[in-house]
């Protein structure tokens, strides 16, 4: 004779209590897979923002920068994007490489991020867009403002974006800038 205190679990109570813990460790993996992920985005994230202010940093550095560098001299007509800023005899003088570029390592001889010379290793997984736009100044107009003055550019809005990939999400980081040329007395 059996006593009612010696039975055990049924099979159907092991299998319940089995789900039960697949279903608390998946629930567990779950959220540990995605928080190395979201600690990837955001170490991706930052990368991406000092990529995008040391670029920033550079384009004003230009703008300040009045030192002869073989074969060009800095300063603010430099400013600008590659066939922009033209001289009068027509000449282009902005430097910045347009469109979604690889972000080198170093910043090459003439020691300015962004623009041909770049040198050094790209780094993985990002791309570099430099927008430079001359704006009009409505209390000196130059010949971009409607109507059209006699005064050069003296403001310059700037744009740098950095692509970057999060798994196989695509984000960016925009950094915007205005940047004036009016001397100080």
């Amino acid at each position: 004779m059996k006593d009612k205190s010696e039975t055990g679990f049924s099979y159907i109570d092991v299998m319940i209590a089995i789900v039960i813990l697949l279903v608390g460790i998946l629930g567990l993996l779950s959220a540990i897979s995605g928080a190395v992920v979201q600690s990837k985005a955001q170490e991706q994230q930052l990368n991406a923002k000092q990529i995008a202010s040391s670029t920033m940093e550079s384009i004003m550095s230009v703008k300040e920068t009045d030192l002869k560098v073989v074969p060009v001299r800095l300063g603010w007509n430099r400013v600008g994007n590659i066939g922009s800023n033209l001289n009068p005899m027509g000449v282009p003088q902005g430097i910045f490489v347009s469109g979604f570029q690889p972000v080198r390592t170093n910043a090459g001889p003439d020691q300015v991020i962004g623009t041909l010379d770049d040198t050094g290793p790209i780094i993985a997984g990002f791309q570099r867009r430099i927008v430079i736009t001359d704006q009009c100044d409505p209390d000196r107009p130059s010949a971009l403002c409607v109507p059209p003055g006699t005064f050069p550019v003296r403001v310059r809005s700037v744009q740098v974006t950095i692509t970057y990939f999060v798994g196989a999400i695509e984000r960016q980081e925009i950094v915007t800038t205005v940047l004036t040329n009016y001397a100080t007395n």
